[in-house]
This record gives C-alpha cells, sequence and structure tokens, in this order.
C-alpha cells in the first residue's frame, strides 16, 4: 500500500531523492516489521464552502508512493492542507460522492493541482487513476472518475486560491509551511531512445 501516515515524524522526507525514500522506508515500519497504513485523517471545516462543497483540512500528515519512469516518486500532502474531496458535478452525486473510498486518492489529487507543476498535469491524473485503484475503488468508478478529471479538470489546474490552509486547531486561516511554486515532484519524462518505463501503465479502463 502507497499511502503512508507520516505523522510519527516527517525529517528527511521533505528533500525527496534517496535521502527523503529511505527516510520514509525507515518510517512506514513500525514495530516487527508492520507497515503504517492510516491513509488519511481529516477533519470536516463547518464554516467553510467552495461552490457549495464541504471542505476539510488534512490533520494527519501523509505521503504517496509510486514508481514513475523507473524512479520512486514520493508526494508528501501536509498537516493543514485544505481539500474539497472529489469534485463531483451535482448530477452525479448519486453515482460518486464526493467522499468515499476514493478520499485518500483524492485529497492527493488536490494537492497536485494545487501545486499545479508545468506539464504535469496527465502524471497526475494519472497517479489519481493509480491511487484510488490502490485505495481499492471500483474499476468502473475510477474510471469514470479519471475521464471525468482528464475531461473537465484543466480549469483547476494550478490555481493560486486552492493553495490554502488553515490551523488544524481552530480552523482559522494559516499561511502556507512553504512556496509552492519551487516544487517539481513530477520527474522528467525521458527522451526516445532510453531505456525507461512509460509513466505509469495505463490501468484497465473496462467496467467491472
Amino acid at each position: 500500500m502507497p499511502f503512508i501516515d507520516t505523522s510519527a515524524g516527517s525529517a528527511g522526507l521533505e528533500s525527496g531523492g534517496e535521502e527523503g525514500l529511505e527516510a520514509l522506508r525507515r518510517q512506514t515500519h513500525v514495530g516487527t516489521g508492520q507497515v503504517r497504513r492510516r491513509l488519511i485523517a481529516v477533519a470536516i471545516l463547518a464554516e467553510m464552502e467552495k461552490h457549495g462543497r464541504t471542505l476539510a483540512v488534512v490533520t494527519r500528515p501523509y505521503a504517496y508512493m509510486h514508481e514513475v519512469y523507473d524512479q520512486q516518486v514520493i508526494v508528501n500532502v501536509p498537516q493543514g492542507f485544505v481539500t474539497d474531496f472529489a469534485s463531483i458535478p451535482k448530477p452525479l452525486q448519486a453515482i460518486i460522492p464526493p467522499f468515499g473510498r476514493h478520499a485518500p486518492a483524492a485529497v492527493l489529487h488536490d494537492y497536485l493541482y494545487a501545486i499545479g507543476q508545468k506539464k504535469a498535469r496527465p502524471l497526475a491524473d494519472r497517479l489519481f487513476l493509480h491511487a484510488m485503484r490502490e485505495a481499492g475503488v471500483p474499476a468502473f468508478r475510477r474510471s469514470l472518475m479519471y475521464r471525468m478529471v482528464r475531461l473537465f479538470g484543466g480549469g483547476g489546474y494550478g490555481l493560486r486560491e486552492d493553495w490554502m490552509f488553515v490551523d488544524t486547531e481552530n480552523g482559522d486561516p494559516a499561511e502556507p509551511p512553504f512556496d509552492h511554486t519551487g516544487i517539481s515532484w513530477a520527474p522528467e519524462k525521458p527522451k526516445r531512445g532510453r531505456k525507461a518505463k512509460t509513466a505509469p501503465p495505463a490501468d484497465d479502463m473496462r467496467p467491472a
């Protein structure tokens, strides 16, 4: 399971690379080889909404790890980040609710969209798809949600107002813990001729 609870400590994770990866490997094991699998903890922000959707704040930092272009990518979702989970249009909410088994993947996707790394949107959507699969979202539902973000998500990518944080103790707006404009989470796609995996392999789009 690539979703990792990092609330026990995050030393070394911010740097990424081999140092961050090794810190994550050490941190994800407790006791006798047991893996920490608390996927996500959030608190509802009762007085904050976005386009009529209830907002929540991440109260326990967590990380997502996945192999991209033969590299281990670590995305750290920090405490205090504000999310609206899955941005499902109202007519479809009877089929796919904003909150559900897909919630950890939806928060990850919100975070990557808020960062808005240039030319990385397709990969952010693909990681969303794989994260849903790894969280146990049924094939038909994750396929539909993936297609929705590919078709309609472009206008929400890299919006400055989505880089929002609150104090997890009282829900008041808080300064972001770091400047997201310098974050480069997605590795560069290898040039043709180099031996490398495509990133990541396509999911099964057929209904379950």
